[in-house]
C-alpha cells in the first residue's frame, strides 16, 4: 500500500465515523439537551473501539467541520 492509499483509506474511515456519530447524535432519544449529549457519548463508548473514539477525537481537534454541532458536544463530551 502506497502512502497516497494509505491516507485515502484513513480519510475514508474518519468520513465513515464522522457519519456515524452525526446519525447518533442526531437518533439518541432524551428528556433534556444535556441528557441527551451525554446519551449519545454513552452509546459510543459502549459501541466504538477505543481506536475508534480516538480517531474521532482527532479528526474533532484538528477542526471537524464535518461534524455536526450535536456531534461536536458529543465528541467534546468522550
Amino acid at each position: 500500500m502506497t502512502v497516497s492509499e494509505a491516507s485515502s483509506q484513513h480519510q475514508s474511515s474518519v468520513h465513515h465515523l464522522v457519519k456515524l456519530a452525526n446519525q447518533i447524535a442526531a437518533s439518541i432519544p432524551a428528556p433534556n439537551p444535556e441528557a441527551h449529549i451525554e446519551n449519545a457519548a454513552a452509546h459510543i463508548r459502549r459501541f466504538w473501539t477505543p481506536a475508534m473514539i480516538a480517531k474521532l477525537k482527532e479528526h474533532a481537534q484538528h477542526g471537524a467541520g464535518d461534524l455536526s454541532p450535536e456531534a461536536a458536544k458529543v465528541v467534546a463530551a468522550l
